[in-house]
């Protein structure tokens, strides 16, 4: 440590010293007017600031401003400038420039779309990233990130963000869920453009992190369509509802007009990793043969276009997006066709599929803005997506002797695939404008989501050996959700008393409706043929690996909420602005809640920041965990009566059959949030931060186990069932971690520009109490809640994570590297002795890029560039040596890609 503080503090005073060398040389200066765009009147006391520096100043009764430039900067060529002022949204202009020769940058401000939305503060010109931490992740570096979809690109720039890739975890594989903070799922809100997004129609039943949840699906939205991704790290629910525990995901979409783009990416995974050699009872296992990869081949396209529609612009972005499955599985030792013909038989090897599935996804989005008067003061806007995604990922093999196949359908076994349609469509529009001082906002829009499950290269056993009337493609149903929201914000800045600066007081209020429907499947997908198996015995029921929805399944449920809002803001000193916040909602379903925050932030010194905040939360338990339902009967072997048929239910908490076990309503999650933390600016250019927080969360929603046993058959026998699982508020947590972020842009004279960035999460996460077990289930509290959950809860994702990187630029040359170290995490088991422990790895990816012409850069890089993987999985976590890396892999399985990437602008 002592040493990495030594090396630090070298560079930091070496920067120092180019700094202060270049700024001896002649200075250039910026200087213009700042007017209001409705009209042209200058705007005095607006702030103008170079971005990335504290160079700042403040324009005269005129609207006039001056700024000098350091030489360290105008040597790069181009800034950015950003105005504020009073009442306005900011605006951010990019200046062109050239050392020792003045620059002309007038600006108008207005309220247009194009307004910089920043998550955190409704104040304008607070600098919210410094009142609570923001991440603000730019066009630029999700382009030489490499990635194609929105939470991959995330996750490589902010290590706070997890996005395992889940395999054999029926629909999870296809919409996988992304964490923040080491939190569920849904314990965080996702914004477009400063509007609410609907979640997934799917709720993650399988054994992946978020199990029980359901959350957005970020791969939804195409990266072409995106102009920047905030990322607060802080409780917001006072401010901006439900879900926003662990923090709040902003998508800022492209406007204003713009010239075409278009890029291309194209890439696949290759290297090898080392197979499992296990006798054919699956134990013994040992490292193997080598078996080389070459696969997930991706070809990623999309653009944008912004163009003039009358004074305002309309901006489509599309993208297209096929990557192939990638396989990781090592070789089956078992027997296939007959006993005793393990190693010698027709069966392909790897029989299963373990990695990333087949997709194909289109999607697009459009971002509108027109003024409704001649001075601008008034703009309706609209923005809205779509998109359709299909899937093709696997379950477990089954053998051409297992009593689950029939071998005159499938003579060598079968690996059956679940093949979804994922459809997702939303609209937002909306009126906003100023009076009298007044910053006004209406909108309204409507979300979609419904996840179609089509079961194929399979069979229902019941239904007998032959096609018909077997059939190898099931229509297994349908889990749709919708969301119709409306919202209407109002802000002003007051002069109060002696106080600093304005005092921001913003209020509102929202209106939400959410639907959430189960369709049910093809009766084929779920009913008893009534044949038995090739043994003789009771045949397995349903279509094999993901048996339909029945019509008992089928559910069309609502909700209603309605909600208000304060938030006020302001600089009570000059060293000292605080802020309150308070929101109060009301549920059709469950009641109401209200929650506050509070934050400080106190600056003795430009170069130094304190800040804190402390706020209650909440999260609704959303409709998917209030009325899922599902039936399957699986075949267990029981002592001494052979298999015997259970019909497991999972089932919403309203059910009779789980009122019988004790099921109460579900009510919201509640948290209360704290932080705290330093921003540093010892240099120009170069800011350090670091923040602790802690976030206790009481009655958190969770998935029970299964209830088997006499004592639950008689329970559940009036209901036909002789095992079921429900929704509960059964845990508490509490999770305590600290941030880190540095980031400096040094100007290299003649050797160009470089960007150097530093990021580093560290999280906890403890289940505190004893679980909240229903009376009828005493006795039975390690399978409400069990050994796998907790492990799951506190220690499937990594304890830390850590980001570091740069890009350079000089002339039509460029090039980029990022490290990534993700931490350690567990597996589940029920036996301690079972127990894994996977060590931290380093990965990194690398980008060398050169403009060909103004418009025409060619790129090519890697990702996981010495093709590591998670440690592999002990012989009792593998299936028979099969899954030779664990599931839960913050990075996934795929080892090394390599990529070439084409960007054109006109």
């Amino acid at each position: 440590m002592t040493a990495m503080l030594r090396r630090g503090m070298v560079v930091v005073g070496w920067c120092l010293v180019v700094s202060a060398g270049l700024g001896a040389q002649s200075p250039t200066t910026v200087s213009g007017v700042v007017t209001t765009r409705a009209d042209g009147l200058s705007v005095p006391g607006a702030v103008v600031t170079i971005v990335g520096t504290d160079v700042t100043a403040t324009t005269d009764g005129e609207g006039r401003y001056r700024l000098e430039v350091p030489a360290a900067i105008a040597r790069a060529g181009k800034l950015q400038i950003k105005v504020e002022g009073l009442g306005l949204p900011p605006k951010i202009v990019d200046v062109e420039i050239r050392p020792d020769t003045p620059a002309t940058a007038d600006v108008a401000l207005s309220l247009g779309f194009e307004e910089q939305i920043t998550v955190g503060s409704r104040m304008a010109g607070a600098e919210a990233q410094k009142a609570v931490p923001v991440d603000v992740i730019t066009q630029d570096q999700i382009a030489t990130s490499g990635y194609a979809e929105t939470t991959q690109v995330i996750q490589a720039l902010a290590p706070s963000l997890n996005f395992p890739r889940p395999t054999i975890t029926d629909g999870t594989d296809t919409v996988r869920p992304a964490t923040l903070r080491g939190l569920g799922p849904d314990q965080v809100l996702v914004l477009i453009n400063g509007k609410r997004r609907h979640q997934s129609a799917l709720v993650h039943l399988n054994s992946s992190v978020g199990r029980g949840s359901t959350g957005v699906d970020l791969n939804a939205i195409p990266v072409s369509a995106i102009e920047r991704i905030e990322i607060l790290r802080d409780g917001a629910a006072a401010q901006y509802g439900s879900d926003a525990i662990a923090g709040v995901i902003n998508i800022v979409l492209k406007g204003g007009v713009s010239s075409p783009s278009l890029s291309s990416k194209f890439g696949l995974s290759t290297g090898s990793f080392i197979g499992n050699s296990c006798s054919a009872t699956g134990q013994n296992c040992k490292l193997g043969n080598k078996i080389n990869f070459s696969d997930g081949e991706l070809f990623d396209a999309g653009g944008s276009w912004g163009v003039g529609l009358g004074k305002g612009s309309l901006t489509v972005a599309a993208e297209y997006r096929h990557h192939n499955r990638t396989n990781r599985a090592s070789f089956d030792p078992r027997d296939q066709l007959v006993a005793g013909d393990a190693g010698n038989n027709a069966v392909a090897e790897p029989n299963h599929r373990w990695g990333d599935p087949d997709t194909r996804d289109l999607m697009t989005m459009v971002n509108a803005q027109v003024p409704l008067n001649a001075k601008q003061t008034r703009f309706a806007y609209a923005f809205a997506g779509y998109s359709r995604r299909e899937a093709n990922s696997a379950g477990f093999y089954r053998r051409g002797l297992d009593v689950r196949n029939w071998p005159q359908i499938y003579p060598l076994g079968f690996l059956p695939e679940i093949q979804p349609l994922v459809i997702d469509f939303n609209t937002t529009a909306g009126v906003r404008g100023g009076w009298n001082r007044w910053a006004w906002d209406a909108s309204a829009g409507y979300g979609h989501n419904s996840f179609d499950f089509t079961i194929g290269n399979t069979l229902n056993v019941s239904l007998g050996p032959t096609v018909p009337p077997n059939k190898t493609v099931f229509e297994a149903g349908t889990l749709k959700l919708g969301q119709a929201i409306g919202n209407v914000d109002l802000s002003r800045p007051l002069k109060v008393g002696r106080m600093a600066g304005p005092l921001n007081v913003a209020f509102g209020g929202e209106v939400r409706r959410e639907q959430y429907e189960i369709a049910a499947g093809e009766p084929d997908s779920y009913r008893n043929g009534g044949v038995p198996n090739r043994a003789g015995g009771i045949a397995a029921i349903g279509a094999q690996v993901f048996a339909g929805f029945r019509p008992a399944n089928a559910v069309n449920e609502s909700r209603e909420s309605v909600a208000a809002y304060v938030d006020v803001e302001g600089d009570f000193l000059k060293w000292l602005r605080l802020g309150f916040a308070g929101r109060t909602e009301h549920y059709s379903d469950f009641g109401g809640t209200a929650d506050g925050k509070l934050t400080a932030r106190v600056q003795v010194d430009p170069r130094f920041v304190v800040r804190g905040a402390l706020s209650t939360g909440f999260r609704a338990p959303s409709l998917g965990q209030s009325f899922f339902s599902s039936s399957a009967t699986n075949f267990l072997n029981v002592p001494g009566q052979g298999l015997v048929p259970f019909e497991s239910l999972t089932l919403p908490v309203t059910a009779p059959a789980a009122k019988v076990l004790g099921a109460q309503p579900l009510k919201p999650e509640n948290s209360v949030h704290s932080s705290g933390g330093v921003v540093l600016t010892p240099v120009p250019g170069l800011d350090l931060t670091v923040d602790y927080y802690h976030i206790a969360i009481d009655d958190r929603i969770v998935l029970s186990g299964n209830f088997t046993g006499p004592q639950i058959t008689a329970l559940l026998t009036p209901f036909g069932a002789n095992s079921a699982r429900f929704f509960t508020n059964a845990i508490n947590t509490r999770t305590s971690g600290v941030d880190l972020s540095a980031g400096y842009r040094i100007a290299l004279a003649d050797a160009g520009t470089l960007r150097l960035h530093t990021s580093y999460n560290n999280t906890r996460t403890k289940i505190v109490g004893a679980v909240t077990t229903p009376q009828q289930l005493t006795g039975f509290d390690q399978v409400l809640f069990d050994r796998i959950e907790r492990r799951r809860i506190e220690c499937y994702q990594p304890h830390d994570s850590f980001r570091a990187g740069g890009d350079w630029r000089r002339s039509r040359l460029g090039a980029s590297a990022n490290v990534a170290r993700y931490g350690e995490f567990c597996s589940g088991t029920l036996n301690p002795a079972d127990d894994q422990t996977y060590q931290p790895k380093w990965l990194t990816d690398a980008e060398v890029s050169y403009q060909i012409a103004r418009t025409l850069t060619l790129a090519a890089g890697a990702q996981n560039i010495f093709n590591v993987f998670a440690d592999r999985n002990t012989t009792v976590n593998s299936f028979n040596g099969i899954q030779t890396f664990p599931s839960q892999s913050p990075f996934g399985m795929n080892g090394r890609a390599v990529y070439g990437r084409i960007a054109w602008k006109l």
